[in-house]
């Protein structure tokens, strides 16, 4: 058939159409839409972030006698250098670890004799199954104290106060021990903050307290610790927690067992560059020997800081107060701590200086306040 043909057979048709098929709406057949693409994969080291931090600076014991008894010689002092990990394989799955590049080795002979070696810090798993219900395993702080759960990285002094590390040399007569225990190694179960204005948040766990790197247990006994804290807008924070723990120390076949009920409370005030904190520690101890008496130790502290954000200057205060043991007599220990510090606009260190004075009994006194001028640098 010609195409002349085929147009006009095409025109007739259309002449004999009726109008309301003329008109009628064309329907096509649905588009299928595109299938979805997956995300694509994220590489492994994009979920890793490294983290830490280092404390640098001039270290001096007053009065500045060279060979001194306690504090040793002044100098440089490199009091930490850190370095975490922390790895998020899956959305609610991590491990975190940290080592300190500049962890001190005392000599059991001379306590004034030492020197730095790397050590592990932080080493644990965290699953979160919800926002009140979190695992974490491994070695970690047990959740004790509001002092010694600050992080490392934000410490506003030059260290910790006596409560929360003691006192030996070199800076004092000592030993004192603490009254908060360091990281352990064992299991907590903790919340995030829950709530508004009003916000709670708990953590119970059960460690072996041993303390840090300990390769074998003292015993078969279990610690267990736990924490609650409630606060108003996270302005006002108030904590409480406990622990019950059983060491066992001595040589073989010379053992003792302590069995020690700690206890505290503290009270966190944040708002208009105003950061306070008042804590209360306490401890009672029971001898598996009966020709043991038992004992108690408390201690109290207090400290505030200003930081002042529009020119990074800052200023803080402490003071601590120590009884490591009410059977032996005049062992009270004294920490008064001045701090000024600056922090550089946007850049990660801080500059500070800081005066201690401490106190001890006056069987051991000695002179031994320090000056630090130190580099605190966080990345």
């Amino acid at each position: 058939m010609s195409p002349f043909a085929i147009a006009l057979a095409v025109a007739l048709a259309q002449a004999n159409t009726p109008a309301a098929a003329a008109d009628a709406p064309v329907v096509t057949a649905p588009v299928a839409a595109a299938a979805p693409q997956p995300a694509p994969e994220v590489p492994w080291w994009q979920k890793v972030t490294l983290s830490g931090y280092a404390r640098i600076g001039l270290y001096y014991t007053l009065p500045l006698n060279t060979g001194q008894l306690v504090g040793g010689n002044g100098g440089f002092r490199l009091a930490d250098f850190r370095l975490g990990l922390d790895f998020h394989p899956v959305e609610k799955f991590s491990v975190t670890t940290s080592i300190e590049l500049a962890a001190p080795l005392v000599s059991d002979a001379d306590p004034l004799v030492g020197r730095s070696i790397v050590d592990l810090r932080d080493a644990y798993v965290t699953y979160s199954v919800c926002s009140g219900f979190n695992l974490r395993a491994g070695q970690q702080r047990s959740p004790y104290d509001a002092e010694m759960l600050l992080p490392d990285g934000a410490l506003p002094f030059v260290s910790r106060s006596i409560l929360a590390v003691g006192l030996t040399p070199p800076d004092g007569y000592g030993p004192r021990l603490p009254l908060a225990p360091d990281r352990q190694l064992g299991l907590q179960i903790f919340s995030n903050r829950l709530g508004g204005d009003f916000g709670l948040k708990y953590a119970v766990g059960a460690f072996n307290s041993n303390g840090l790197n300990q390769l074998f247990n003292s015993n078969n006994y279990l610690a267990p610790v736990a924490r609650v804290e409630v606060d108003f807008k996270q302005h006002v924070t108030l904590g409480v927690n406990a622990n019950y723990v059983i060491r066992t120390d001595g040589t073989r076949p010379n053992l003792v067992n302590t069995n020690q009920l700690g206890y505290g409370a503290d009270l966190e005030v944040h708002g208009y560059g105003v950061s306070a904190l008042v804590t209360y520690l306490a401890n009672s101890s029971t001898y598996s020997y009966a020709g043991l008496q038992g004992d108690s130790a408390m201690g109290v502290m207090g400290q505030v800081r200003y930081f002042h954000e529009g020119t990074g200057l800052e200023v803080a205060a402490r003071v601590a107060w120590l009884e490591p043991s009410r059977v032996q007599v005049q062992d009270q220990v004294t920490e008064i701590a001045g701090m000024v510090g600056w922090k550089p606009f946007r850049l990660p260190f801080r500059v500070l200086a800081q005066y201690t004075h401490r106190e001890e009994e006056a069987g051991v006194s000695y002179p031994n306040d320090s000056v630090d001028v130190m580099i605190h640098a966080v990345w």
